[in-house]
């Protein structure tokens, strides 16, 4: 469990290097899946980025605002609009510098204290409960439990690639 606003930071620096990492090369492929029932690069990307709905980072900057207090959290979205079909790889890339640097700019203003004491009640609508959670566990599950697991999966979609 990552702990302290500078914890999270480094989490944060470290999860968007590697997703950068992994798709350098990918430019020619965003969107090709192994199997129709896998998601390609695009999908898993843009699941990151707007998971819960709205990005990390907006929620973040809600509860520590106080203009959030309860958020619904959906799994299995992949979060592709008609618009973000046509990105290329520099916008998909300007995506995710966007959303690390917001989160990032939210961490920064937090103290240890606000990450350890915010709560907000988030509603797991895909599987049906709801659980109050801190700011410091949000940050824990959504970038060392569901990015990295997620970057994990498209590590293997570049690697079927033979990138």
């Amino acid at each position: 469990m990552t702990t302290g606003k500078n914890a999270h930071l480094n989490t944060s620096l470290s999860v968007r290097m590697e997703l950068l990492s992994i798709l350098n090369g990918m430019d020619y492929c965003l969107d090709w899946k192994s199997d129709p029932n896998e998601w390609s690069a695009r999908e898993l990307v843009y699941h990151i980025l707007d998971t819960p709905l709205g990005g990390v980072h907006n929620l973040v900057k809600g509860i520590l605002t106080g203009e959030i207090t309860e958020y619904d959290l959906w799994a299995d979205l992949t979060n592709v609009t008609p618009e973000r079909a046509g990105y290329d790889i520099d916008q998909v890339v300007a995506d995710i510098e966007q959303l690390f640097q917001e989160l990032d700019d939210s961490i920064g203003g937090a103290s240890d204290e606000d990450i350890e004491t915010k709560m907000v009640m988030m509603h797991q609508k895909t599987a049906g409960y709801d659980e109050e959670r801190s700011l410091r566990t949000i940050l824990d599950r959504t970038l060392t439990v569901h990015m990295r697991g997620h970057l994990t999966q498209l590590l293997q979609v570049k690697k079927a690639l033979g990138i």
